[in-house]
């Protein structure tokens, strides 16, 4: 079975709000959700966690938010934040991305706004102000309007540049030069030994800031600068002591330290950065497949969530039930290559040592017990290629991926299996009920059936009494099968009511005069006042509800009792109560009565295979109502019937003649 992303849906815009750990940046994720909604497209929230970053209380309560107004919160773990937000923007194929808007606190530093758009002119930045504005004409960075999209949108200007060195040797050379004129300064204040520690300090900054190279460079800048400018003789190399040679190389010797703990320092970093972005892409996916159940659902998460990630499209090729992939043909999978890589379990296609001349990347998922199928990416054109962090990412997303299929399909082995186990249940019950109550009449109707072929022996008085015996057996036996068969028939077609307006008094009488000599042991009483109305209902679905109900009293009360039909109007329902006077419920909950092939009593030598009240609830709520059953006090069961009223037609009285 192939399953594949359809390749000719277009790529659905995103909406990325970037916040900061601030709960002032509540009315950013407002404005930002209410933007989203104007412009119909999706959006998250993001927050740039740099290593320094603290406030997680305010970020706690900023993704609170978020998600209360229907949008995700996520963390993108990175050391500058405009570089960060333009490669998660990227990754998470956002094309507008929403920025509060903040002066920045030096005047010669670039807004976050700024950088963004100079490192990505791609992308749609919009300002949101902390306070309400409503300017007459609002544009995004690509001339978009949106004057309409929201209140305190404004346009970033994309032609300013971020502050970033485009070369670090000439911007150590204009530090040497500033550092040069500025001792010169403090020259008239200062001793000379004082002003080399400024010197000191620039070579620590640029060594920290652009590694051991640009470091040893600045060290031979200034150290060149101290020796001309302000060593006797003045502007000239010459040293006239030799301890300044002393001072000289400690520089250097700093200068090189420095940048080798500068450049560790940054390697760390950088590893720290990729792990915690690793382990958060992992989580994120975990968490989304951790509620994916079908394969639709798993599919939608890779589509949604990991092939973003690694910038390209995802297709799942899934094996059938002899463990061959389908030759179903798709866009970019090659069903031969993927069932080499499942059939292997190694990857195989692009980038790989195995077919690397394909353009589809294909990932075995090796789940726990067996190989459930394989992950086919392809990358857009011109994506660069997977670095060691992308494959470990990568892997690691194909074995939640894997996982999630395992449990899928062992979902669907327990499904089938609770389905064999219930079906097994109720055949053992049906079994054990019905092999009595049908061998149980019919016993009763051969010994009296035998009994009358012999006619000299019995009287015309006896003979009628085994006749109107074999008649009740025969009566009991015909709804004991209607009864199995009504409740198949629902089961596999559900039920279908033929509704029209009936008087409620009529359906009561039919039902009475079916059940006929079966009450000839007990008093039957009705109240059914004058006046009731009409109701809409199924005339004999609702006659079997009542000739069930009567007769389930008739089995369990003694000879004697009285049986009462009662029936009323009230708050727009109508509710009918069959009652008796006999020993009652055998337990408190009265639910499981109404559960298929559940009796009161569990060994009776009472007929019945507990279906009666099942067919009575499944009838009754067709009908839009509810049944219940209590204990009366001080004795006796009694059932009351609720339906609905409806607006019964008016009755037209003909005119006299």
């Amino acid at each position: 079975m192939h399953i594949d992303h359809p390749e000719q849906a277009p790529a659905q815009q995103r909406l990325m709000i970037c916040v900061s750990a601030d709960l002032s940046q509540r009315k950013l994720i407002q404005e930002g959700a209410r933007l989203a909604r104007r412009l119909n497209m999706p959006w998250i929230v993001v927050h740039v966690d740099l290593p320094a970053s603290g406030r997680r209380a305010a970020l706690r309560e900023l993704e609170e938010l978020a998600q209360t107004l229907g949008g995700a919160f996520e963390y993108a773990p990175g050391d500058t934040v405009a570089a960060t937000l333009v490669k998660y923007a990227r990754e998470r194929e956002a094309n507008t991305l929403a920025i509060g808007r903040r002066r920045s606190r030096l005047p010669w530093r670039r807004s976050v706004a700024e950088a963004v758009s100079h490192a990505a002119p791609e992308l749609t930045v919009v300002l949101v102000a902390s306070g309400a504005c409503t300017p007459s004409r609002m544009r995004s960075t690509d001339g978009v309007d949106l004057s309409q999209a929201g209140d305190a949108v404004y346009a970033a200007d994309s032609r300013d540049a971020a502050l970033l060195p485009a070369n670090g040797f000439l911007i150590a050379l204009l530090a040497c030069l500033a550092t040069t004129l500025a001792a010169n300064e403090l020259l008239r204040y200062f001793a000379t030994s004082n002003v080399v520690m400024l010197f000191l300090f620039v070579v620590v900054l640029l060594a920290l800031r652009f590694g051991r190279l640009i470091g040893a460079w600045s060290a031979l800048l200034c150290v060149a600068s101290f020796d001309f400018f302000f060593v006797e003789p003045r502007f000239s190399f010459a040293v006239s002591d030799t301890q300044y040679l002393f001072t000289f190389a400690l520089i250097l010797v700093v200068a090189v330290v420095t940048g080798l703990l500068g450049a560790r320092l940054r390697h760390k970093a950088r590893v720290a950065t990729a792990g915690e972005r690793r382990a958060t892409t992992v989580a994120r996916v975990a968490r989304e497949l951790s509620g994916a159940i079908a394969i639709e659902e798993i599919l939608g998460v890779c589509c949604q969530t990991v092939a973003p990630l690694f910038a390209g499209r995802v297709a799942l090729v899934l094996p059938d039930a002899s463990g061959q992939l389908a030759a179903l043909p798709g866009p970019d999978v090659d069903t031969s290559v993927a069932q080499w890589s499942f059939d292997h379990r190694q990857p195989a296609g692009a980038g790989t040592g195995t077919l690397n001349g394909a353009r589809t990347l294909y990932l075995p998922l090796r789940g726990p017990i067996a190989p459930r199928g394989v992950l086919a990416l392809t990358r857009r054109d011109g994506a660069p290629p997977l670095d060691g962090d992308e494959w470990r990412l990568l892997d690691a997303c194909c074995s939640l991926i894997a996982l999630a299929l395992e449990r899928s399909h062992f979902i669907e082995i327990a499904q089938s299996a609770q389905l064999r186990v219930e079906g097994e249940r109720l055949r053992n019950a049906l079994l054990a009920a019905v092999s009595h109550d049908l061998k149980t009449p019919l016993t009763a109707i051969g010994g009296l059936a035998e009994t009358l072929e012999h006619p000299g022996a019995l009287s015309e008085h006896e003979r009628c009494d085994i006749s109107r015996a074999i008649r009740l057996q025969t009566e009991g036996l015909h709804r004991l099968v209607t009864n199995l068969l009504d409740l198949a028939r629902m089961q596999s077609e559900g039920v279908r009511l033929n509704k029209e307006w009936h008087a409620l008094d009529e359906i009561v009488g039919s039902a009475l005069g079916r059940l006929g000599s079966a009450l000839a042991r007990h008093r039957v009483q009705t109240g059914l006042p004058v006046g009731l109305p009409f109701m809409e209902i199924d005339a004999i679905a609702f006659e079997r509800v009542l000739v069930n109900l009567v007769d389930n009293a008739i089995k369990y009360t003694p000879p004697g009792s009285t049986i009462s039909i009662r029936a009323q109007a009230h708050d727009e329902a109508m509710q009918l109560i069959v009652e008796d006077d006999g020993p009652g419920l055998p337990q408190r909950d009265s639910e499981p009565l109404f559960d298929a092939f559940t009796r009161g009593v569990k060994e009776s030598s009472i007929s019945g295979v507990g279906l009666g009240l099942a067919l009575c609830r499944a009838i009754v709520v067709a009908h839009g109502g509810a049944i219940e059953a209590r204990n009366r006090e001080p004795r006796g069961t009694c059932f009351t019937i609720r339906l609905p009223l409806g607006n019964p037609p008016p009755i037209l009285e003909e005119p006299f003649a």
